[in-house]
């Protein structure tokens, strides 16, 4: 009797937790700064999982607002790669509620500078403003139903910019405090 419930009780334990494993995400709050990226989250245990993203950024359109530019007509925005890997926590239930994450971001915004060469044909010189922050945050899944649900966070990091202009004949490098905000919507598989 006593094997059939050591049998029964380990039987149990190998069970899965109830939960999903994998999570495909579109998070619309950074569309403000131009980043446009699907994520792809896998679950691994009942407490861990793994989340990249992988997309493209355009104008930042957020600090156009915010700072006056001067720039010339002769500059074209162009696409440039943005890169998302997190690690995340979950400390309740498996892919549930409340989550503590530790993520690194990589965002590389692009403007093509066009003048006319002395030949009369346009040069074209590019400039970029690269952007990698490593930050941590906090987040909360709010479910619909067992298929849809709302991935909302708030996240607080450390940016490293270089920024490449023209006008300068080296890369400027800079730090800042960075502050973000999740609003993901989410289709569990």
């Amino acid at each position: 009797m006593s094997v059939a419930c050591l049998f029964f009780g380990v039987s149990l334990h190998a069970q899965k937790t109830k939960g999903p494993n994998h999570l495909i995400k579109f998070d619309a709050a950074p569309i403000f700064v131009g980043e446009f990226m699907p994520y792809y989250e896998y679950i691994f245990n009942s407490k861990i999982s793994a989340e990249i993203g992988v997309g493209f950024v355009t104008e930042n359109y957020l600090m156009d607002f915010v700072q006056e530019t001067n720039y010339a007509q002769s500059r074209i925005q162009k696409k440039g790669p943005a890169f998302s890997l997190s690690a995340r926590y979950y400390p309740y239930r498996k892919g549930d509620l409340i989550y503590c994450s530790a993520a690194i971001k990589y965002r590389r915004y692009r403007e093509a500078y066009e003048q006319y060469s002395i030949d009369g044909d346009i040069e074209e010189e590019i400039e970029f403003n690269q952007r990698i922050i490593p930050r941590i945050g906090l987040g909360y899944h709010y479910y619909f139903d067992q298929h849809f649900l709302l991935d909302l966070s708030a996240n607080l990091g450390l940016a490293f910019e270089k920024e490449f202009q023209v006008v300068s004949s080296a890369p400027i490098s800079n730090y800042f405090l960075h502050f973000g905000l999740g609003f993901k919507f989410v289709y569990v598989l």
